[in-house]
């Protein structure tokens, strides 16, 4: 493959709640960006992945020769080898000059260390931590919302939505989330339980919000949820550094929930002393697919 009739990446971000598509020219200059739903396949399965993968190809790709991209397309749930593959096969029958995928795990790697040694915690719909150093690689936590018990949109949204049950059937809970909660519904909690699980772990996801929102309103069940879910964070991380101490040097938070940060590491602080080292990163998550992208081209 000659890389000189190469002239744009595209890099594919998808998760639980969305999908974002962002195609540049080979200098990384963005050229087009669209968001579309969610992506998981563990979530909505692998056919409906492919077909709003393709969609969004479609969309942001129009008239350009798929022959002249690079691309790399991270998705969540997608760490298996089968789900894997098929997703890379699917790719290639489109006729992409070059083609990466993995877990979305990999954008925000790229996007929160790029090459260097650290810990990438990414606190999104969902929620894992990975620790490198030089060749390796260290993981806690990103099992999925059926088994991950802290630190994720979705753990927020589930624990608001308990609060704000507990305080409908009057078994403690919170009126404040209650009400907010209730407010975003649009309707009576007790006649939306059909419409909370019908919408699934994504829409869960989207009531994280309202947690940070109780808490500036001094709601204690909002501090409670907050110290709890970034216990566990602060377990995934001390789990990473007990495999490899100096990673405790690079701690980089990155996704969704990290533009709350001032006060999420006001409450990691009560889980980790100063020897941790933690940053917040704004950089955007596809950015590290694109980035990806790049790489193919150079290998």
């Amino acid at each position: 493959m000659n890389d000189n009739k190469i002239s744009y990446l595209l890099g594919i971000d998808g998760g639980g709640t969305k999908t974002e598509f962002l195609l540049t020219d080979i200098n990384k200059k963005v050229m087009k960006r669209i968001k579309l739903g969610a992506s998981n396949p563990s979530n909505i399965g692998i056919d409906k992945t492919l077909a709003l993968l393709t969609q969004g190809i479609k969309l942001i790709c129009e008239d350009i020769a798929p022959s002249e991209i690079s691309v790399f397309a991270g998705i969540a749930g997608s760490g298996n080898d089968e789900i894997q593959n098929s997703i890379y096969r699917h790719l290639i029958s489109l006729g992409f000059a070059f083609v990466g995928n993995s877990s979305d795990t990999f954008n925000a790697l790229k996007a929160a260390l790029d090459d260097n040694d650290g810990i990438a915690v990414i606190m999104g719909t969902g929620t894992v931590a990975f620790g490198r150093s030089g060749t390796e690689l260290f993981r806690s936590g990103g099992y999925g919302y059926m088994i991950d018990k802290g630190g994720s949109g979705f753990c927020l949204g589930s624990d608001a939505l308990n609060s704000a049950f507990e305080f409908s059937d009057q078994r403690g809970g919170s009126e404040i989330i209650y009400e907010l909660i209730s407010e975003k519904l649009g309707k009576p909690l007790n006649k939306a339980l059909s419409d909370i699980y019908s919408k699934g772990p994504s829409f869960v996801a989207s009531l994280a919000p309202i947690v940070f929102e109780a808490f500036r309103k001094n709601d204690k069940a909002a501090k409670d949820i907050l110290f709890n879910n970034t216990l566990e964070t602060a377990k995934m991380i001390r789990s990473i550094c007990s495999k490899k101490d100096s990673l405790r040097d690079n701690i980089v938070f990155i996704g969704g929930l990290c533009r709350e940060k001032e006060i999420l590491e006001q409450f990691l602080r009560m889980h980790l002393d100063d020897s941790y080292h933690l940053f917040f990163s704004d950089e955007p998550i596809i950015n590290g697919a694109v980035s990806l992208a790049y790489e193919l081209i150079k290998r």
